[in-house]
């Protein structure tokens, strides 16, 4: 599946959707454009400036939450050797009370066209609604090799009724590929136009310390990445 036809796939998705859901009032999705001047993922800086086109359905039952969608990573570099990112996810939020909430999922990675890193993992998550809103996920390849643990806080400025400055922080150690340990902070500015539709632009920074080896067997030492991304999300 080349890159135009993964570009497309939020809206077909978001199309098809919105005809088989348009009368029930407790499902919504959307897709999202978005770009990144940098591809780093789980303490590995993959790429350059790369496309990450998204696209999520969500079925609400009561306090539950029941989703699935597909993310996808497209470096701009024309490289045979580039790596691309399709990952495909589905699972629930169960709520106990109006703050606490477990993520119950699954997902599963292609990387191309390296497809020997490709993986399907279980999700296992813990969230809290409250001051920072902190998060716990815990993600577990089926093969039982490669384990990544990683926290996150997060808080939200709001400027007046359709803008707000969105903060995150996050943790993490991994042994995928190899191993790394990684840590980093975003800071972005988003404006609603609508309900549905907003855009949203801001910088980060991530520590990224891989425990991989590089050409001369030698570990790669550990690098302060700094790059921005931009992203348009719309949906019902």
């Amino acid at each position: 599946m080349n890159m135009k036809k993964i570009a497309f796939l939020p809206a077909l998705l978001l199309t098809a959707a919105s005809s088989a859901f348009a009368q029930d009032t407790d499902f919504s999705a959307s897709a999202t454009y978005a770009f990144e001047s940098e591809f780093n993922f789980r303490g590995f800086q993959i790429a350059g400036d790369t496309f990450t086109p998204s696209a999520e359905g969500r079925i609400n039952s009561g306090l539950d939450t029941y989703y699935f969608g597909v993310r996808t990573a497209l470096p701009t570099e024309k490289d045979d050797n580039r790596v691309k990112m399709h990952e495909y996810y589905a699972g629930g939020e169960f709520h106990f009370g109006e703050k606490f909430a477990v993520d119950l999922g699954v997902s599963h990675y292609q990387f191309l066209p390296f497809s020997e890193d490709s993986a399907t993992e279980g999700i296992l998550g813990l969230t809290w609604k409250g001051p920072l809103n902190p998060s716990l996920y815990v993600y577990a390849d089926t093969d039982g090799d490669m384990l990544t643990f990683e926290g996150s806080l997060g808080h939200a400025i709001v400027i007046d009724q359709k803008s707000a400055l969105l903060f995150t922080g996050y943790v993490g150690t991994t042994d995928f590929h190899v191993g790394s340990n990684y840590a980093g902070f975003m800071i972005d500015y988003s404006y609603s136009f609508t309900r549905y539709a907003r855009f949203a632009v801001g910088g980060r920074i991530a520590r990224l310390d891989p425990d991989a080896p590089d050409a001369g067997d030698e570990l790669v030492e550990a690098d302060t990445r700094v790059w921005w991304g931009v992203s348009f999300t719309a949906g019902f």
